[in-house]
């Protein structure tokens, strides 16, 4: 059962969802935003997840001048928002489908954030443009909702991620 924008109001009332910062309710989720800096892979890389190594990227900051991505570019992401809920709550990320009618996926992995009942962090965003236009991508521009649905209990088990926490753009990690 997904969360209604009325529900979402009252768990946020009693801290049952947490979101750092101003934030935007709509019918059925919270809007997502992208923050204010991207990482853009330097290309050709070989990446070898049995004899990992670190992967370069270019920080970019969208406060200097808006991002242009390229038609079949990826780059790598963070929402504005800082999100936590309690652990009966499974959160997802659904893309924008403005965004989506021009080529562009915001998650293209899987699309639940099983980090959130257990930590407070921005969610890391891979987008990539799929389509035929060049698409401009500006700090704090909406490009997606958190949904949130009821689990039917709350989750017992312990996780441990190299991902826990992010307060940044988390680069991928195979450690």
């Amino acid at each position: 059962m997904f969360l209604s924008d009325l529900t979402i109001k009252e768990y946020i009332k009693k801290g049952k969802i947490e979101i750092d910062g101003e934030y935007e309710i709509e019918t059925n989720g919270i809007s997502l935003h992208l923050s204010n800096e991207l990482l853009i892979p330097k290309p050709y890389q070989i990446v070898d997840s049995n004899n990992p190594k670190e992967i370069e990227y270019i920080k970019y900051n969208l406060f200097q001048t808006p991002y242009v991505l390229r038609p079949n570019e990826f780059v790598l992401g963070s929402t504005k928002e800082i999100v936590r809920t309690d652990k009966d709550i499974l959160t997802i990320i659904d893309g924008r489908s403005t965004y989506a009618r021009l080529g562009m996926s915001i998650h293209i992995t899987a699309m639940v954030l099983d980090g959130l009942p257990f930590n407070k962090e921005r969610s890391v965003l891979e987008i990539k443009n799929n389509g035929v236009f060049n698409i401009l991508l500006h700090p704090s521009e909406k490009v997606g909702t958190y949904l949130f649905t009821l689990l039917s209990t709350p989750i017992q088990k312990d996780k441990e991620s190299v991902y826990d926490n992010q307060s940044s753009i988390t680069p991928p990690s195979f450690i």
